[in-house]
């Protein structure tokens, strides 16, 4: 069993969560700080996703000049890289 001192300190825990939740201004902070964490995790998403974005559209242009060296190589001129892209 829970000896006496246990059983104040926990009974003081307990008051004082009664009084945080009866106190106006700490549930402002509450949500005030639930708000910022839920926007710094939309904002870290955000960035993932443009992160995510970019690095497709740099394999993307890294694929296309792979292409065009590729094509050089094989002794397509210009004009013909062209003729074949458009």
């Amino acid at each position: 069993m829970l000896r006496t001192a246990e059983m104040s300190e926990l009974n003081k825990a307990i008051n004082n969560l009664y009084d945080m939740n009866n106190n106006e201004r700490l549930k402002e902070l509450a949500r005030m700080r639930e708000k910022a964490m839920h926007d710094r995790a939309s904002a870290l998403e955000e960035a993932m996703q443009t992160g995510e974005e970019k690095g497709i559209a740099k394999g993307r242009a890294e694929g296309i000049a792979d292409l065009l060296a590729k094509m050089k190589a094989f002794g397509l001129s210009d004009d013909d890289i062209k003729r074949i892209l458009t």
